[in-house]
């Protein structure tokens, strides 16, 4: 089995011109599920263009509050935003993992 690197299921994003990192946590992926009423409905709402579940998920992968991050969101465009979420929340989905073809699953949380 090989494991992945420590960081392998983080998202690149650019953020109002800036490069910004999405990283999954459990608290991440259990604060959207909670707010959205599973991934899959939050997958959904961004799929939708949600202003707020784009938002919301962004900012949850930051580490940070949707308001501190509404504005950069907007200024970005929903629409740049949006496969990123999508992307991140898949990732959530499936531990903080990429799906990697059927293959043992590594974690992203051990560098070993």
């Amino acid at each position: 089995m090989t494991k992945a690197s420590l960081g392998a299921g983080n998202v690149e994003i650019t953020l109002d011109g800036e490069t910004a990192v999405l990283k999954p946590t459990l608290l991440a992926a259990q604060t959207i599920s909670r707010q959205a009423g599973g991934i899959i409905a939050a997958v959904e709402a961004a799929a939708k263009f949600d202003v707020d579940a784009v938002t919301g998920v962004i900012a949850l992968g930051l580490g940070r509050k949707p308001t501190e991050v509404a504005e950069a969101v907007w200024s970005t465009g929903i629409a740049d935003l949006a496969p990123k979420a999508i992307e991140f929340l898949t990732i959530l989905a499936n531990g903080g993992r990429r799906a990697n073809g059927g293959e043992e699953k590594a974690n992203p949380r051990t560098s070993e």
